[in-house]
């Protein structure tokens, strides 16, 4: 943990940096996506590349948004469709996880969010949720007016066309959550302890780059103890909490009554003493 903490340090070095010495929010969006794909460049194994672009599926002719940061797995033959230096058109089955950078997290973006993981989804339909976001700053907290959000994006209610994570680093993270491990399943909030020792910005972009790390280690097949999930779930369980609500589309925010691990160990139930 401490050494992923030093990277998380790093990172967020260079946002501090940047955004003492640029107040336009644009180019300050253009920029922290440049900042996070560079830095994953030199975080991640050689197997795995950071390009930007598309996810094109050859059987449906159809393509995705352009997406922010395309995590590439490069033992993938027929990876890459179309390049030109760091800008590709990639098949589905190469990508590792795609990443949508936001400087604010209203509703704005979060809709742009929304509708992006959906339209991904359907071009990459394979049975892994692995697209994830990052935000920089929360423009609202208001757990009623998130849920609101929620309930304005007509979207299928079903997890895998949620993103996998949407952190946002001044605020907490929300985590798709499915059937098997929710009642009911939907969107998760998870929120940084005051007590934990850690910056929370430090917590929550640390957890952001274990997410895309383990991925990494799901794609080259590991499930064992030594996996990242694995070696921060103790550090994980200290630095935060789940919050008991599910955010659904079209419903907006309601009780979570229950959260269990995969083989139905129970780890919340609502009015459970």
């Amino acid at each position: 943990m401490p050494l992923y903490q030093n990277y998380a340090k790093e990172l967020l070095s260079k946002f501090g940096r940047l955004n003492e010495l640029i107040g336009h929010a644009p180019s300050i969006g253009a920029f922290h996506e440049n900042i996070v794909s560079n830095y994953l460049k030199n975080f991640l194994p050689q197997r795995f590349s950071v390009k930007t672009g598309f996810v094109y599926n050859p059987s449906t002719k159809t393509a995705s948004p352009q997406l922010d940061i395309i995590i590439i797995d490069e033992n993938v033959p027929s990876a890459y469709l179309f390049k030109d230096g760091d800008f590709v058109v990639v098949s589905p089955i190469s990508v590792v996880c795609a990443i949508e950078i936001k400087t604010n997290f209203d509703s704005e973006s979060f809709k742009d969010i929304s509708i992006k993981t959906d339209l991904y989804r359907k071009v990459n339909p394979y049975p892994i949720n692995n697209f994830i976001a990052l935000c920089f700053r929360a423009k609202s907290t208001n757990h009623e007016t998130i849920g609101k959000w929620f309930a304005s994006i007509e979207i299928e209610d079903h997890w895998l066309n949620y993103p996998s994570e949407t952190t946002v680093l001044d605020y907490g993270f929300f985590k798709a959550s499915p059937e098997v491990h929710s009642t009911p399943p939907g969107m998760l909030r998870i929120m940084c302890n005051d007590d934990c020792g850690v910056d929370k910005e430090e917590a929550l972009l640390t957890n952001f780059l274990f997410s895309i790390l383990k991925f990494c280690e799901l794609r080259d097949g590991k499930h064992n103890e030594n996996t990242i999930q694995s070696v921060f779930q103790g550090d994980y369980n200290r630095l935060f909490t789940l919050k008991h609500e599910c955010y659904k589309y079209g419903s907006g925010k309601v009780d979570l009554q229950e959260q269990r691990y995969t083989d139905g160990k129970i780890i919340y139930k609502r009015g459970a003493e």
